[in-house]
């Protein structure tokens, strides 16, 4: 009788515990649900857009499109400063516990990459006629180079808004703006491709983005009302240290990265056929986008709910999350990479028959998919 009345006693000492962790999986559970769907109408929209676009361009001049995106996509680290992981973090941290902590980081996030982004949008605008001459030997690049600043400047806005709304964990929200994003950027873009070529499809993706910063200026700022969070650069000062302690490595991550990456680029370019090339491989990277946007969305939500549990000093819920998160995304990934390789010549012809003789890229960049999925969960944990 004492034996099954101990018994009792310890499952009712362990039911609270197990609700508890039955709980914290299940909202993470929910999280990533929303992080999902909002990823899956961002990337997807993307990529049908881009698809169309290179239907209707032609290979030469998607590939052009393809190295202007590369070249901005090289001075983006430059200018966010490492800002949105930044804000993720730390907005996770205080949101609760210090709301006019965390919203002074918001603020001084937004000012700095606003700031940056201006600076490293002139210094495009300016380097554009030498990196089209001696970068790809193709003068008349130079204007759609400096055409390709706006996407400079509202990438830097849009990340550091998408920093601030995810260590809200504001999902349901993100998801909602990645539908309406989604709507009104495959047509803009193709139409306007259509009408313009190269000029035209950069001017779409650059309305996109920019009408998508609007859309999370409103929702942040949503968001911040019903959290009492005031974002104020008063005594914005204080939080300098946030700025050098943890932006800083973050940007000399980006910028080791960023610029190796571009010169690949140019090194593929100058090949015989160099932007058909270069068509062939941004179509093939795209879809390996596809394979890892599930583990990219999860991670995002692993950095602010990581760091709530880290400065909560639940160690236990810690592990579980990230063990939680790891086995999510490899199960989420391996087949889905196996699947994209086997079918890679129909993939790839998608975007054109020019396109199909190209799947063995899409087939290397596939399997390449598996550790990038292990490097950004295992990065997740270190950055929390």
């Amino acid at each position: 009788m004492e034996q099954l009345e101990q018994k009792e006693r310890s499952i009712t000492a362990l039911s609270p515990a197990l609700r508890r962790i039955w709980g914290e999986q299940r909202g993470m559970a929910t999280v990533a649900g929303w992080s999902f769907l909002a990823a899956v109408v961002a990337r997807g929209s993307n990529l049908i857009a881009l698809a169309i676009c290179a239907r209707v361009l032609g290979q030469v001049e998607f590939g052009q499109v393809a190295v202007i995106q590369s070249t901005v996509g090289m001075f983006g680290p430059l200018a966010s400063l490492g800002l949105a992981l930044t804000t993720t973090k730390f907005v996770a941290e205080y949101r609760d516990r210090s709301p006019e902590r965390a919203g002074r980081i918001i603020a001084l996030s937004l000012c700095a990459g606003a700031a940056a982004g201006l600076l490293m949008t002139v210094a495009l605008i300016v380097l554009a006629p030498v990196m089209a001459a001696s970068g790809f030997a193709n003068p008349e690049l130079r204007k759609q180079l400096v055409e390709s600043s706006g996407l400079l400047f509202f990438g830097v806005i849009e990340a550091v808004q998408g920093g601030a709304l995810t260590g809200l964990e504001a999902y349901s929200r993100m998801a909602k703006l990645s539908a309406w994003g989604g709507l009104v950027s495959i047509p803009l873009t193709v139409l306007l491709a259509y009408q313009y070529g190269t000029s035209g499809a950069i001017a779409g993706l650059t309305a996109s983005l920019a009408i998508s910063c609007g859309l999370n200026a409103w929702v942040l700022q949503a968001e911040c009302k019903w959290r009492g969070i005031r974002t104020t650069l008063a005594g914005c000062s204080s939080e300098k240290g946030i700025l050098w302690s943890f932006s800083l490595p973050a940007y000399v991550s980006g910028i080791i990265v960023a610029p190796v990456s571009w010169l690949s680029t140019v090194m593929l370019v100058h090949q015989a056929n160099g932007f058909s090339e270069m068509a062939l491989f941004s179509a093939a990277d795209r879809f390996r986008y596809i394979l890892i946007f599930i583990p990219l969305a999860v991670s995002r939500i692993a950095v602010p709910a990581l760091s709530r549990l880290r400065a909560e000093q639940n160690h236990k819920a810690y592990r579980s999350a990230f063990q939680w998160n790891l086995g999510f995304s490899l199960l989420a990934t391996v087949p889905a990479v196996v699947i994209c390789a086997l079918v890679s010549p129909r993939l790839m012809g998608l975007f054109g028959e020019g396109f199909a003789p190209g799947w063995p890229v899409l087939a290397l960049l596939a399997i390449s998919a598996v550790p990038t999925v292990l490097n950004t969960q295992l990065g997740a944990a270190l950055l929390s």
